[in-house]
């Protein structure tokens, strides 16, 4: 799954050192507006909310409710 993609979808994250995150993905920004970092998601778990960037995430899932 592309990270655009996965805006508004409840997925599961694993990261390159890994970490799995998982929770509703309430922001995407891409590496043009991120610049000079790479593309990334914003997820909320619970109350908090994580950036993820793309450089960073190993994989990621979309997960049914």
């Amino acid at each position: 799954m592309k990270l655009q993609e996965s805006y508004g979808k409840n997925v599961s994250i694993t990261t390159n050192d890994g970490q799995i995150l998982k929770g509703i993905v309430v922001d995407y920004t891409s590496s043009l507006d991120n610049n000079p970092d790479a593309a990334s998601i914003t997820i909320r778990i619970g109350k908090a909310l994580i950036e993820v960037f793309e450089n960073e995430i190993e994989t990621i899932k979309e997960l049914l409710s």
